[in-house]
């Protein structure tokens, strides 16, 4: 009885240590490195207030960037793309893009993003370490016709569970990161301006009226 007792705690231990480690942080702005900014809005104007996360690449075979369907930006989870489901796993943070004070020689700015702290309990399956990720972030909750942006890099790569990586060394410098504009969009069928509408309308008459005559 007593040795079953002993097995019991040691596997909850085992338990424990193996949830506790697996977690992971990834540093975007530290402390005299850099700070990482100029995330932007589809105009080019790096903007304060956008949702931003990650977005991983599982099985090593590209990113479906400009392709993804609407999605949820506040649930973690895998993507679609034409309504198939890709290998791209997508990490809400519930952070929004801000300004970053200077540090050491970086001078900080607009559009600025932090860090995630413990994002994973556990990969999930088809997710790993040395797993390529890019940055997005979404110049307003995502729609038909709406705009986001991705940043890639080198060194973005998923470290091992338990890990704490900085990534800002990719962001120093002595002058401000350069905009990061949203250019992708997703698709859909995009309602048209009032005025656009009537110009569309006014063609379709003119139409209607020389194919009569």
């Amino acid at each position: 009885m007593r040795y079953n007792t002993l097995i019991l705690l040691a596997a909850g231990m085992l338990g424990f240590s193996q949830s506790s480690f697996a977690t992971v942080t990834l540093q975007f702005s530290q402390t005299s490195v850099g700070r990482a900014t100029g995330f932007a809005n589809n105009a080019g104007t790096p903007t304060n207030g956008m949702r931003w996360g990650i977005v991983v690449d599982g099985s090593g075979n590209g990113f479906g960037a400009g392709n993804y369907d609407v999605f949820d930006n506040t649930t973690s989870g895998f993507l679609s793309a034409s309504s198939t489901v890709t290998d791209d796993f997508f990490v809400t943070t519930g952070l929004l893009t801000s300004n970053q004070t200077a540090t050491g020689t970086d001078p900080g700015g607009t559009g600025g993003i932090t860090s995630l702290a413990s994002i994973f309990a556990a990969y999930p399956a088809g997710v790993g370490s040395g797993d390529a990720f890019r940055i997005i972030w979404f110049e307003s909750t995502p729609a038909a016709g709406s705009f986001y942006g991705m940043f890639a890099d080198a060194l973005f790569t998923l470290p091992p569970d338990g890990n704490t990586q900085s990534y800002a060394s990719v962001f120093a410098g002595a002058i401000a990161d350069p905009a990061k504009p949203a250019n992708l969009q997703f698709p859909g069928t995009i309602i048209p301006e009032p005025s656009r509408a009537l110009l569309i309308g006014f063609g379709l008459v003119g139409l209607f009226l020389r194919r009569k005559r």
